[in-house]
């Protein structure tokens, strides 16, 4: 069961960053765009956060051997990158050089859902979906 809530969590949860970076590309010239893209990214992050729970508890409750594969690298890799992105995004409005980090937000952005894309590809191999 808790296996399956971290599929599906992690499954939402990344629905839910390609809403919110859809709502940049298709929804820029919406007033309130922004507000998506940022109710978005953070409901994305935070079912991220539960998904991984989910994992860890899945994974101390068996051997707890398993967490040293690409999938579990790249998954925490695009958790972590996806977490300064968020960060990035809440900063670039109090930066003094907002260019470079509005810039250094958009590409960690697209960095963190390749990887995301990545670890489910990945993940699915695991369980022989794929």
């Amino acid at each position: 069961m808790v296996f399956f809530l971290h599929m599906l969590l992690m499954a939402i949860a990344t629905l839910g960053i390609i809403a919110g970076v859809s709502a940049v590309i298709f929804f820029r010239k919406q007033i309130n765009w922004l507000k998506i893209h940022k109710s978005f990214n953070s409901f994305g992050l935070l079912g991220m956060s539960v998904g991984i729970s989910m994992a860890v508890i899945y994974v101390s409750g068996t051997s707890g051997k398993h967490i040293n594969g690409l999938h579990q690298f790249i998954g925490s890799a695009a958790f972590i990158i996806a977490g300064v992105t968020l960060l990035l995004g809440f900063y670039q409005f109090k930066a003094k050089n907002k260019l470079a980090v509005r810039t250094t937000h958009r590409l960690l952005g697209r960095f963190s859902l390749v990887l995301f894309l990545t670890a489910i590809t990945l993940g699915l191999k695991l369980i022989h979906i794929l």
